[in-house]
């Protein structure tokens, strides 16, 4: 049996090493109604996301595979790591994946790709879980 860390491992190094800025979309409560206070204009990480295709790949190990685009909408050169999980049709998490780009320019768009290591399951969905910016 092998361990998948290296995704988490990848992401956790390059939060600590380069310090930026990471949001979660999942939703629930944490108790906190406190809303988040930044500057006018500024825009979250995961708005400079979108997932624009959730399939299986076609080849006979069916892997779930996300298709993303990500703009910088920043003023400066950004590097972005996006988490997504695949989860089947009634919200169970089959497997992870982790998409990067880096010096991603000012106004620059990048289409990318995350994978899961498991076989997609049925009723496949696609959700991003952590954008880093930095």
């Amino acid at each position: 049996m092998r361990t998948r860390i290296w995704p988490a491992a990848v992401a956790a190094a390059a939060a600590v090493l380069t310090g930026c800025t990471s949001t979660g979309t999942s939703s629930g409560g944490s108790g906190d109604t406190k809303a988040e206070s930044k500057p006018a204009g500024v825009d979250k990480p995961e708005d400079d996301v979108k997932i624009t295709k959730c399939s299986s790949t076609d080849n006979l190990a069916g892997f779930p595979q996300a298709e993303l685009a990500i703009e910088n909408h920043d003023s400066r050169s950004r590097s972005y790591i996006v988490q997504v999980e695949f989860v089947d049709g009634s919200g169970t998490r089959s497997s992870e994946g982790v998409a990067m780009v880096n010096n991603l320019a000012a106004g620059q768009k990048a289409n990318e790709k995350a994978g899961g290591l498991t076989k997609a399951p049925d009723g496949l969905k696609c959700r991003i879980s952590k954008v880093s910016r930095h």
